[in-house]
């Protein structure tokens, strides 16, 4: 069934007409200009009084790997009922959909959420059906805090990122898609009845990684962040000499290492998006790059609470699942021994003194079944890339009006999976979306209620902790698990407790220190 909205400014739009909400498909929010070009923003009408948009059907996805959802899929343990074929256009897939609340009041302006998806970098999107926005703004009605939401695509892989001299191009287009994206809301999401003073953006994994990087703009896009189970120092800003050597790969695979620098750059745009993607790794590793005026810096854990503390950002929340690093299970973690390879590592990169005390903590010497050793490894790093920059991100002293709050995830993955136990890379979004409900215990229903709740007092500028939660410590943190459990502890007591106390002896290494020993963890011992 469908409805149509009288837009102001982008003319009447035929949604998808839902029991309690309606949702508008595949809306154009930039104008495609080329391949690695910067798009420009699409300012409407799009329809006419004659013919509305019709908003009913999902927008294509930005050029991508085929089946790539079935990544994300593993990465939670359990698939969701999904097209077998999902239509993908390079000029077509900068679109947006939003879901309205049914029954809003004449002039009345909801708060706006702003879902930033993951996927390596490389693949996502906003007609995912795990990422369907559709049962979280339901949720937020019946808890009565109504939200309007909003998903965005943006450009990925080689098609979004890719830089180089030789292209006389800057990179960062996915990232730009997602800046217009923010901008096109500031003009058009009162007509569908939502606040443009007051969005609230949140992405997880490479979805927090780009939030990231946004956070560090001059320009204000959004009212407040929560950034999940990822940073900018997770995947930094690539330098002119690791721009170059991504882009060789690229011409290396293609087949264009002996052309010309002109016949390179005309195959390059004169390639199908399927023709470029199919002859590279399935998981290529892109990601933002230094751009003068845009980018300008590599944020390390010494400058990411500068950084990413943008003035114009009301309130920061960070956060992450407890055993993140499973995400790095087929890149990382398939060593035949990892305990060993890791021990390798430690010794390799820090003092003796120091590599017997991080070896201690995290058990890694004592022998242990396989699966065990690879817990073992998941948290060590999970501390190195996720929990320590929350804790710079948190007590780093810098001057600036940001409130920074945070959380940490530590219920089990139930799913029928390698994962199954741990508090896995994902979870959390999975309990919070709404949309693997009926798989869920009522446990996990529960916790994922809890937490949304606490999300939509956030999102509408309530803080995410209370001042009444707040009094009984100067510095606490929101705990979410295990058993189903919301918890409020002191820092301290956090780290020690559920932590082992592993986040105040990394920190005591000193930041450089702890970069080199999860760079050496993650690609190799320098040779």
């Amino acid at each position: 069934m469908s409805s149509t909205l009288d837009h102001p400014t982008l003319g009447p739009l035929r949604g998808l007409s839902f029991p309690s909400n309606t949702q508008y498909r595949g809306l154009p929010y930039a104008h495609f200009n080329g391949r690695f070009k910067k798009a420009s923003l699409y300012h409407g009408p799009i329809s006419s009084t004659e013919e509305p948009y019709d908003a009913t059907q999902w927008g294509p996805l930005c050029a991508q790997i085929p089946n790539g959802i079935k990544f994300d899929f593993a990465l939670s343990g359990v698939e969701l009922p999904h097209d077998a074929e999902y239509k993908q256009n390079e000029e077509e897939g900068l679109n947006v959909v939003i879901t309205v609340p049914k029954k809003l009041k004449p002039g009345e302006k909801l708060p706006v959420i702003v879902w930033i998806h993951g996927g390596y970098w490389v693949v996502g999107g906003n007609s995912w059906p795990q990422y369907d926005l559709q049962n979280l703004v339901d949720l937020s009605v019946k808890q009565e805090k109504p939200v309007i939401g909003v998903a965005f695509n943006y450009r990925l892989g080689i098609l979004g990122l890719l830089a180089s001299k030789e292209l006389n191009n800057t990179g960062n287009y996915g990232l730009k898609d997602q800046v217009l994206g923010f901008q096109w809301l500031q003009r058009h999401i009162e007509g569908f009845g939502g606040d443009p003073n007051d969005i609230t953006a949140f992405g997880e994994s490479a979805g927090a990684m780009l939030l990231s990087a946004l956070l560090q703009l001059s320009t204000p896009l959004f009212t407040r962040a929560l950034v999940m189970s990822g940073s900018a120092t997770l995947r930094p800003s690539k330098g002119e000499h690791q721009q170059e050597a991504l882009y060789n790969d690229v011409i290396q695979a293609l087949d264009l290492k002996k052309k010309s620098s002109e016949e390179r750059r005309n195959k390059l745009n004169e390639l199908s998006p399927d023709d470029v993607i199919s002859k590279l790794p399935p998981l290529v590793h892109v990601g933002p790059s230094i751009e003068p005026g845009f980018l300008d810096d590599v944020v390390t854990l010494n400058t990411i609470a500068e950084k990413t503390r943008p003035s114009w950002c009301d309130e920061l929340v960070i956060g992450d699942c407890f055993h993140d690093a499973s995400c790095f299970k087929t890149r990382v973690l398939n060593h035949p021994n990892n305990a060993e390879y890791f021990i390798d590592c430690i010794k390799s990169t820090l003092a003796p003194t120091t590599a017997s005390a991080v070896i201690k903590a995290y058990d890694l010497s004592s022998p242990h079944p396989a699966g065990k050793s690879l817990v073992d490894c998941v948290e060590l790093l999970t501390d190195l890339r996720w929990y320590l920059p929350i804790l710079h991100t948190f007590y780093d002293d810098i001057k600036s009006s940001t409130k920074v709050s945070r959380y940490h995830f530590h219920q089990s993955n139930n799913f029928d999976s390698q994962w199954k136990g741990l508090a896995a890379h994902l979870f959390d979004i999975t309990l919070l979306l709404q949309n693997h409900r009926h798989l869920l215990s009522d446990e996990e229903i529960m916790l994922g209620e809890d937490m949304a709740l606490r999300f939509f007092r956030f999102a509408y500028g309530e803080g995410f902790i209370s001042q009444n939660e707040q009094t009984v410590r100067e510095k606490v943190v929101v705990v979410w698990g295990p058993n189903g459990q919301t918890k409020i502890l002191g820092d301290e007591e956090y780290d020690e407790s559920m932590r082992k106390g592993r986040g105040k002896l990394l920190r005591s290494l000193g930041w450089e220190t702890c970069e080199n020993l999860a760079n050496a963890l993650q690609f190799g011992i320098k040779k």
